[in-house]
């Protein structure tokens, strides 16, 4: 028997894990509602830039102790821990029903900072200790798929959600957050040993297991392609971050704004719609002209994304993600053909993801400074220079570059255009 014949079908796989689906999506519906309130909320506590600053401090120190959050999750188990997460969300939930003071907002940023700690650790390893190694991209296909949900639906009720006192959002945060904490009881138990079973090959892309200085002293050997992968990863994380700090502050200082809450979720209906399709092209043809013209159209869509809060909101929002799909997925495929060292994957993708996370943390103050200097459209398109600079930098390095020859795209990390 082969082992395409040994591994359970898609459908079965579907419906014995529908416990971590239901669990995604509602504890993404919750934490992404929770991110996105924290600026408005934090706004009628304390300065701008100090709230900017705190939600800065809590992706740093996410950044800071993944590495060791990781090998915890070794030793006492992933769906333990993803338990033990969703309780730390209820207790933010719990503060924010109380009362908003500056303790209650305190207790709830860092309870969510331990659960946003915890969770991608905790998900990314315990599906990968159970995905059959033929069928591991679609499987990730479906955990990508319950985020998003979670994600969009989060941001399909902003609008209403900001409208509400502010012990009932904590109620609907803390409602979500139960949900996820029953269906988790009935997913899959834990496999004995994570690192002794998992053989796929994209393990350490998904978790980080090196010490950030071992990840530092990497720089000096990356190539081209992984270069300018970290450079989207930090412009783009950036440009995400602002979007997701400005828009809840709009929405909440305007009457109407059903439609800007549905932007938020653009970015993940985007990957949804058009995730295949740009697969299958990147996979023929010039990688460097898809990376130059999906820099230029995030760069421009990044823009002008902040200069109507309407339908056109919608669409440069779109096309932004669309030509950072392209320009990721084939970088991906680029670097495919030009690193050979399989020992290096684990720290390589180490590297990208620091530059995300760092993204993620610069993002937040920058948002906040530049909303009270220039308002929130000119704040939203100055974040669009970090993604300029990266397709100015790509001019450079790809100069004396040969062109690259057509491959097929390797299962690769889904990068999150969301925080929460």
């Amino acid at each position: 028997m082969t082992n395409q014949q040994r591994s359970p079908s898609i459908r079965r796989l579907f419906i014995t894990f529908l416990p971590l689906w239901i669990f995604l999506v509602m504890y993404k519906l919750g934490g992404s509602l929770h991110y996105s309130i924290i600026s408005p909320l934090g706004e009628q506590l304390m300065p701008l830039w100090v709230v900017g600053a705190v939600i800065s401090a809590s992706s740093f120190v996410q950044m800071i102790l993944d590495v060791p959050a990781g090998y915890i999750l070794d030793r006492f188990g992933y769906l333990r821990f993803l338990k033990i997460s969703v309780v730390a969300f209820l207790v933010a939930g719990i503060a924010f029903m109380y009362d908003l003071t500056i303790v209650t907002y305190a207790i709830s940023m860092v309870a969510a900072t331990i659960s946003w700690l915890l969770v991608p650790l905790a998900t990314n390893a315990y599906v990968l200790a159970h995905a059959p190694e033929e069928r591991s991209s679609r499987f990730f296909a479906m955990r990508d798929m319950a985020i998003s949900t979670g994600v969009f639906l989060a941001s399909a009720i902003l609008g209403f959600v900001l409208l509400l006192d502010v012990q009932v959002m904590g109620l609907i945060i803390t409602v979500c957050m139960a949900i996820a904490l029953v269906v988790i009881f009935f997913a899959p138990p834990d496999k004995k040993s994570f690192l002794a079973e998992v053989k796929l090959a994209t393990c350490d892309y998904y978790v980080r297991r090196n010490p950030l200085g071992k990840t530092l002293c990497f720089l000096p050997k990356l190539n081209p392609a992984s270069i300018m992968l970290l450079l989207l990863g930090f412009s783009s994380s950036v440009f995400y971050a602002v979007v997701w700090f400005i828009v809840p502050l709009v929405i909440a200082h305007q009457a109407s704004s059903g439609l800007l809450s549905l932007g938020l979720g653009i970015f993940d209906l985007a990957i949804v719609i058009t995730g295949f399709f740009l697969g299958k092209i990147a996979e023929k043809g010039d990688k460097r002209t898809y990376i130059f013209f999906g820099l230029l159209l995030f760069s421009i869509s990044a823009t002008l994304i902040g200069f109507d809060f309407g339908w056109l909101f919608l669409l440069f929002g779109f096309l932004a993600t669309t030509g950072d799909e392209l320009t990721s997925i084939s970088l991906w495929s680029w670097l495919h053909t030009l690193s050979h060292d399989d020992a290096g994957k684990g720290l390589l993708a180490s590297v990208i993801t620091l530059a995300q996370d760092l993204g993620w943390a610069v993002g937040p103050i920058f948002a906040a400074v530049a909303y009270g200097w220039v308002g929130p459209s000119w704040a939203i398109a100055s974040s669009a220079v970090f993604i300029f600079a990266t397709w100015i930098a790509y001019q450079f390095l790809m100069r004396y570059y040969p062109k690259v020859s057509p491959v097929h795209v390797p299962s690769r990390p889904s990068r999150a255009r969301h925080r929460g």
